[in-house]
């Protein structure tokens, strides 16, 4: 946990280191379009060194302080507010320098403004805002009376066009991290979905079978009793019991009995109707709910299709010698009964049949003479 936890540090730390350098790189590129407007005669040569002395050199600064590690010490080691109100700053005092390219720099600071959607809140966005604009208007107050434009030579507009193209392209930067980051999301989104899933699956279904387990079972059942006592149509439900599951599991060992398990669940689920519902209740106990409106008789005729095909599975398969067979006991639900009592008759009824031999299907109640020998 620690080491993955250092790892994803060590990443957000190249990160920002990263982002920092593409700060030094996009000031220096703009200390070249401030020279190449000295070039043009627009202004003085002066500017362009200084704004890259100034502007690079304290990015530059934040490079070092991410690089070494420093940064690491304090509150916010992102470093983002202090790069973006430098940069901020760094253009506007170069307004007021060189007020003939206050353009240049007022676009600057939109560009610059726009960093701090990687993790500004909307709190500080305000703050920001109403920061930045009265920054703004300080910085073109002071430079009333000097501000102007540059000339449209050919040269001029090149070095325009060329200015304009590089902050589309610190645009595009941005873009594509946002487009990154929409991508991480989404795909973790769906790996949270995928977890959701697993979970709620976990929760409601037997984990070695994949059988329901006994508590979304019971849940089932009473959902079903309130359903039949609201339109009173009755229901069943069958508990089957794995015959001499203790001995497979002394003779072939727990392996071998937790692939008795799987391989019973499946053929049970396979047998059954879509709209019955097949569940563990407990060790090498099963239980069936049978759909709505189903009789005692359909239920017997369903489980005994069930015990049947656990009789015909080639066991073998497992492990030699192994021979599998289940008994069952079926219930049929009525009137104000109870879920312990509905269970409790089809327990009865598996009694009955463990008794009688096993590998039967037993109805309780009046129908309980109606007991079917393999």
């Amino acid at each position: 946990m620690q080491i993955a936890a250092a790892d994803r540090e060590a990443k957000l730390q190249r990160h920002r280191l990263k982002m920092t350098l593409l700060s030094v790189a996009n000031t220096s590129l703009q200390s070249l379009i401030i020279g190449l407007f000295a070039w043009a005669g627009e202004v003085a040569w002066s500017a362009a060194w200084q704004f890259f002395l100034v502007g690079a050199g304290s990015s530059a600064l934040f490079a070092l302080v991410i690089w070494r590690g420093w940064n690491l010490r304090l509150k916010d080691p992102g470093l983002l507010l202090p790069q973006i109100a430098t940069s901020i700053v760094v253009q506007l005092a170069f307004l007021v320098l060189a007020p003939k390219l206050w353009v240049l720099f007022l676009v600057a600071v939109l560009v610059t403004y726009n960093f701090a959607m990687m993790s500004f809140s909307s709190r500080q966005f305000t703050f920001a805002w109403l920061l930045l604009g009265t920054a703004s208007a300080v910085a073109l107050f002071a430079s009333r009376g000097r501000l102007g434009h540059f000339g449209t030579s050919d040269a001029s507009i090149a070095i325009l066009w060329l200015f304009f193209f590089l902050c589309t392209r610190q645009l595009t930067a941005i873009g594509t991290q946002f487009s990154s980051l929409r991508t991480q999301l989404s795909e973790r989104n769906k790996q949270l979905s995928a977890s959701l899933e697993r979970i709620q699956e976990l929760a409601s279904h037997d984990e070695l079978t994949g059988a329901l387990n006994r508590r979304s079972f019971l849940q089932l059942l009473t959902e079903e009793r309130a359903r039949a006592q609201r339109t009173g149509q009755s229901f069943c439900i069958a508990l089957l019991d794995i015959d001499h599951f203790k001995a497979v599991n002394d003779r072939f060992g727990h392996q071998t009995g937790d692939a008795v398990l799987r391989a019973f669940s499946a053929v049970a689920a396979a047998g059954i109707r879509m709209t019955d519902r097949f569940a563990r209740y407990g060790g090498e106990e099963f239980m069936l709910l049978l759909a709505p409106s189903t009789t005692s008789d359909v239920a017997r005729i369903a489980t005994e299709r069930v015990r049947q095909a656990v009789e015909a599975h080639d066991w073998e398969c497992i492990a030699p010698g192994l021979k599998v067979t289940v008994s069952a006991g079926v219930a049929e639900f009525v009137a104000e009964d109870s879920i312990e009592q509905v269970v409790s008759r089809a327990d009865e009824a598996l009694y009955v049949a463990k008794g009688a031999g096993r590998n039967r299907t037993v109805v309780a109640g009046p129908a309980m003479s109606k007991c079917l020998s393999s």
